[in-house]
């Protein structure tokens, strides 16, 4: 054999090096060439999709991801998202620790589909996250059957107009080691909406693990004392809700459980996501026109002197259970002589407020408006000698007013010179849907 030129080394070693490339070029396609999981629950992914595949990583972020609909969440709308490696997607900013903190906390706003301290980089690749946004025809027909499906009674006429899916596909383990590296969580998220109302769909496929290494969690066993945490955070340290296995080993059922409440395949909670929420009832606010006064009080104050019936009867007018204000505490009592010595700058001096106390119903028996029984040993505020001057029996509402010092005095209920003024409370609603 005759000795190779230069120029043919330099072809060989090309040509290698073509061969290389091509080589570990297949390889890697052939890594992102999963097989996607065959569920009822889970919308396609993956090969074959639009899909974009985020970068293997621990403690990673997709960044701020720009979307054509704005997303309505928790009371406010959202422009962009995150999708973050430790299985959450988040709005204003990414949530990339790795600590499942009980909800409700401050700050984050995020839908924790499986948070926990998840790593795609383990040697090379231990997972995959795919997202994308859509309005294909399909995915979107496919969507509004899901929302009418799952909730009939209410959203039974939800029409889809947009749809983000980001899916967590065999994912790994923090801290993986032995049998550890073999552990592998499968599992979804899809928002939907109208933009206006909005759900999500939590799919599960395979859970194999319930946190990582951190925490005191086993590397090997992919168990610990810190499971990860299923719910949603309002941001606001108050609004949250949460799945009931949420941080429990009934995690690992995920995949077969049924929401009993609501109709959908095997795997899957929804979730409406565009109201406030407090654990998993909705957030409750005071009627429209009612002030908030303390933690649990809806008051409206009524200038126009009325009758006591009349004043009754305009408080059940003002809202859904509405009557008249009881004053059961000095603390109640103090608060109301608060607002009349306000109210009394304005309109005159002589007006009193009702109360909501009478013996109308039985004479000298009082009971409160709301129908429960007036305790003589609690708390009083009545004006000396008023209950020896009660004109045989003609008197039956107590009232008060600055002339009387504030104290409770006794007048006839219907009266044209004797009218008064009135606070009605009302019950906190739930937050009324603008859609």
């Amino acid at each position: 054999m005759h000795a190779q030129s230069t120029s043919e080394q330099r072809i060989d070693k090309m040509r290698q090096f073509l061969l290389t490339a091509c080589l570990l070029a297949s390889l890697a396609g052939a890594s992102a060439q999963i097989t996607p999981v065959t569920n009822a629950a889970f919308y396609p992914y993956g090969p074959g999709t639009p899909d974009i595949l985020d970068s293997a990583a621990d403690d990673g972020t997709s960044g701020a991801v720009s979307l054509a609909t704005a997303f309505p969440f928790f009371g406010n709308t959202y422009n962009d998202l995150y999708v973050n490696t430790n299985g959450d997607i988040s709005f204003g900013s990414a949530v990339t620790g790795f600590t499942p903190t009980p909800f409700p906390v401050t700050g984050n706003r995020v839908l924790a589909v499986y948070y926990t301290d998840i790593k795609t980089s383990n040697g090379g690749r231990s997972g995959y996250i795919y997202r994308r946004e859509t309005t294909d025809a399909a995915i979107l027909a496919r969507a509004t059957t899901d929302i009418q499906t799952a909730l009939p009674a209410d959203h039974g006429s939800f029409v889809a107009t947009w749809v983000y899916i980001a899916t967590w596909h065999d994912v790994g383990i923090y801290g993986a080691s032995g049998d550890g590296h073999n552990l592998r969580n499968t599992f979804q998220l899809v928002l939907i909406t109208d933009g206006c109302k909005s759900f999500t769909l939590f799919n599960y496929d395979q859970i194999q693990f319930l946190q990582g290494s951190t925490n005191s969690g086993n590397g090997t066993t992919g168990t610990g004392p810190n499971p990860a945490q299923v719910g949603i955070n309002g941001g606001d340290g108050i609004h949250y809700s949460l799945h009931p296995y949420s941080r429990t080993t009934d995690l690992y059922t995920l995949p077969t459980w049924t929401d009993p409440a609501v109709p959908g395949p095997p795997g899957r909670w929804v979730q409406r996501t565009d109201l406030a929420l407090t654990g998993d009832g909705p957030a409750l606010v005071c009627p429209t026109g009612f002030r908030e006064i303390g933690d649990d009080l809806c008051l409206k104050p009524h200038t126009q002197p009325l009758d006591y019936d009349a004043a009754i009867a305009r408080c059940a007018e003002l809202a859904p259970d509405g009557r008249l204000f009881n004053i059961r505490s000095q603390a109640h009592n103090e608060m109301l002589i608060g607002f009349l010595q306000r109210f009394q700058t304005r309109t005159g001096r002589g007006r009193g407020l009702w109360t909501g106390l009478t013996d109308k119903a039985a004479e000298g028996t009082f009971e409160w408006e709301d129908g429960t029984a007036f305790d003589p040993e609690g708390y009083t505020n009545w004006a000396e000698g008023v209950l020896e001057e009660r004109q045989g029996g003609q008197r039956d509402c107590v009232f008060m007013k600055k002339d009387d010092g504030w104290q409770w005095n006794i007048q006839k209920c219907e009266t044209r010179r004797e009218r008064n003024a009135f606070i009605c409370k009302a019950p906190k609603a739930p937050v009324p849907s603008e859609c």
